[in-house]
């Protein structure tokens, strides 16, 4: 474990957990004694953590009372999309200090859109107020490895590229790279819809499927990080018969390539080339707009059932729009009766915070 992530770690442990001795840091953190000396040792210097007293002694030396200081210490969770980089700074607390964005034009190539990310991160490094104490930063993709390499990352034109490690370099300090459903599952987990669930999927629905997945309390990423990339699920006998290199059948089906040319083909403009913008308009119409959202609402209903039916979770989240309602009552009434169990199926309670929220949570924790 590198030096960063301990002190997040036992950061994170005296945050969420209030005073705590060594022992207790040793049995919250699965750190060995040592290093949480060590840890103890930097934090103190830089005054992080401070002593607040001693535990009440049962005979012998009392130990001493760790606090975290959370006075003037900002996290930045920044979320990149096919429309730019956006970036919130909160305090420990989750008080909104700072917002920036930087959007990204139409015809930008993944050069472009990759400088542009630069150039945010280059304005949240530089806030001037406030102890940064962590970057968390998430993408719609597949993120493994310790270089933070991202996989197929197509709306950004992004593929095999080591974009934890640029981004860390660029920013002169580590960056927590994380998967945007992911962050979204860890925000509305700890703080939102989720908080108190054990069993839950996160989905964000925009241009195209992600999920994130939280097992017994934990962030589940399975053995290659894969876990919840449900845009490579297969809808049908004939899926077999094909070959998928480039991109999953159900991204196909429900990404941005194919939304934004049905949205150009009703007449619409770009900015309700989204899954819930396309599912809004048609189910309040009739004619192609209305089979379209039918269409689209059967597939993201398989994948939902799909997750229910593997998972069992007693949760589903759905995030990536302020406004959800029509989707996930399409969903149910497409499932009521065809799974063994519809779970409760709620909007994302942080809305469009949720995923930098998410990113910025992971940076502070020191897990991924």
């Amino acid at each position: 474990m590198s030096m960063e992530s301990a002190d997040a770690r036992l950061s994170a442990a005296l945050r969420d957990g209030g005073a705590m001795t060594r022992r207790d840091l040793v049995a919250a953190t699965g750190l060995s004694l040592a290093t949480v000396n060590r840890v103890l040792a930097r934090l103190l210097a830089t005054g992080s953590v401070t002593v607040t007293g001693n535990e009440a002694s049962s005979g012998g030396r009392p130990a001493e009372l760790f606090t975290f200081c959370d006075d003037g210490q900002v996290v930045a969770g920044v979320s990149v999309t096919n429309d730019g980089a956006t970036a919130l700074l909160s305090s420990l607390t989750g008080d909104v200090v700072a917002r920036y964005v930087v959007p990204f034009a139409r015809g930008d190539d993944p050069e472009a859109r990759l400088k542009h990310t630069l150039a945010l991160l280059d304005q949240v490094v530089a806030h001037p107020d406030g102890h940064l104490t962590g970057i968390g930063v998430a993408v719609p993709g597949v993120v493994a490895g310790p270089a933070g390499t991202v996989t197929a990352i197509h709306e950004l034109g992004w593929d095999r590229l080591d974009l934890g490690d640029l981004l860390s370099r660029h920013a002169g300090r580590p960056v927590t790279l994380a998967n945007d459903a992911d962050c979204l599952a860890v925000a509305e987990h700890r703080a939102g819809a989720g908080k108190g669930s054990h069993d839950l999927v996160a989905l964000v629905v925009r241009n195209g499927l992600g999920a994130g997945l939280i097992t017994n309390g934990q962030l589940y990423r399975g053995l290659h990080h894969e876990a919840g990339e449900i845009g490579y699920l297969l809808t049908g006998r004939a899926s077999l018969r094909r070959l998928f290199p480039d991109r999953g059948e159900l991204e196909q089906l429900l990404g941005s390539d194919r939304l934004l040319a049905e949205a150009t083909a009703l007449g619409l403009d770009e900015g309700a080339a989204t899954l819930p913008h396309l599912i809004r308009i048609g189910r309040r119409t009739d004619g192609p707009a209305r089979e379209l959202a039918d269409e689209l609402l059967d597939l993201v209903a398989l994948a939902v059932a799909a997750m229910c039916v593997v998972l069992d979770p007693e949760l589903v989240i759905i995030g990536g729009d302020d406004d959800m309602a029509p989707l996930i009552a399409g969903i149910r009434e497409r499932l009521l009766g065809r799974i063994l169990r519809v779970p409760r199926m709620v909007p994302a309670a942080l809305g469009a915070d949720a995923i930098m929220l998410g990113a910025g949570y992971l940076a502070v924790s020191g897990r991924v």
